[in-house]
């Protein structure tokens, strides 16, 4: 299929809710990582320069740089209709493939994973990127099944290939070890195959088989997994007989840390930059990224938090809404992937933030500090944008 160029007035058809939506998150973002990284500032900062010369600018400065890329990113990935870079589908897939392979033999080891090629004073994460090639390639392939039809998938011998395709790069990234992120592409596989209206049979048998799997992949495999992310999910369910204090506390320091911090925020928080006089707790481990709701809740309270959270749910409901209007399966599919990884970052960060969920490195989309899931979340949303300007017919 010929790469069209986009004709200038499908302009007008961009969701500019959702675009204006995910540049708030970002602007916020900013303000968010320079208030957990910073020191307090001192209350008798006369001018806005003097205040300024007091932030610890260094991250915010990165972000916008990984910023920058990510809207040019956005830009170029709205250009081609979605249809012709579905045709790439298998190129997207062996790209990612080799990624995964070459970050395993010269990546660079990062809390215990081995998931980053190093770039000068940045980190790439193939496998963030790896989820919009496996959102692509799963749409393509579920689709081809699909299209023409009123039912979805409903033999075992349609949905092999899917599941064989899949689980390539799942085990690739299981090896780094990095849990978080497989979870992430389950999801995204489960929530596909349920949008595409897939017998609920093979749904539930292959959830069955995948927890047998993990299951038995857990006693086998188990010596590969760092002892510290066992422990925490050892933790989480209570399960702490054998350990000692000293064990036990460095465990769960993250989480009493970080619900500490988000619960003294109480209702207006202690002010960005400790602007309000309190003193804000110092101690969460990675504030201004995996743990970055906390620290935001800690300065901007209860009301505050709840903002952010409207923010996410609008961003969640209009997504949705996009997805229902997709003029087929392959960009409804599309749609549906990328609101399946949203959703599953959103409400695993924040409820590890808050300690009813385990923890893992899994980032809050817009808001975190890190490159990689903020490139490719920009990139997610441009496929998302790019389907949904396409739901009228156009001649070239």
């Amino acid at each position: 299929m010929k790469l069209n160029i986009i004709d200038k007035r499908m302009f007008k058809y961009i969701d500019w809710v959702l675009f204006a939506n995910i540049i708030i998150l970002i602007g916020l973002s900013f303000v968010a990582i320079a208030s957990a990284v910073s020191d307090p500032l001192e209350a008798e900062t006369a001018t806005l320069g003097a205040a300024i010369s007091q932030l610890n600018l260094y991250h915010v400065f990165q972000q916008l740089a990984w910023f920058g890329v990510g809207l040019f990113a956005m830009f170029i990935i709205i250009l081609p209709d979605y249809h012709a870079i579905g045709e790439y589908y298998k190129w997207i897939y062996v790209l990612l493939l080799v990624l995964l392979v070459a970050v395993y033999f010269f990546g660079v080891e990062v809390n215990g994973t081995r998931g980053w090629f190093r770039i000068g004073n940045s980190g790439f994460q193939p496998s963030e990127l790896g989820k919009i090639a496996v959102i692509i390639t799963l749409a393509k392939m579920i689709s081809a099944r699909t299209k023409g039809k009123d039912g979805g998938i409903r033999k075992i011998r349609q949905i092999l290939p899917i599941l064989g395709i899949f689980i390539v790069p799942v085990v690739l990234i299981v090896i780094q070890p990095d849990m978080g992120t497989v979870l992430v592409y389950l999801f995204i596989l489960v929530v596909m195959l349920f949008v595409s209206k897939t017998s609920w049979k093979l749904l539930a048998g292959m959830l069955v088989a995948a927890a047998a799997i993990i299951t038995g992949g857990w006693f086998i495999f188990g010596g590969m997994i760092p002892t510290y992310m066992k422990y925490r999910l050892f933790s989480y369910f209570g399960m702490t007989e054998g350990l000692t204090e000293e064990q036990i506390e460095a465990i769960t320091y993250q989480s009493k840390q970080s619900t500490t911090a988000a619960g003294s925020g109480q209702l207006t928080g202690k002010g960005l930059f400790s602007l309000g006089g309190e003193t804000r707790s110092s101690n969460i481990p990675q504030n201004h990224n995996d743990f970055i709701f906390a620290s935001t809740t800690e300065a901007v309270g209860f009301i505050g938090a709840t903002i952010l959270i409207i923010l996410y749910f609008v961003l969640i409901i209009r997504t949705l809404y996009l997805a229902t209007k997709a003029k087929d399966d392959f960009g409804t599919l599309i749609i549906a992937g990328v609101l399946a990884m949203t959703v599953f970052h959103i409400f695993q960060n924040i409820g590890m933030n808050l300690g009813v969920l385990p923890i893992t490195g899994i980032s809050l989309p817009f808001l975190s500090y890190g490159g990689s899931n903020l490139l490719t979340n920009m990139i997610a949303f441009g496929l998302v944008i790019n389907v949904s300007m396409r739901r009228q017919r156009w001649s070239f």
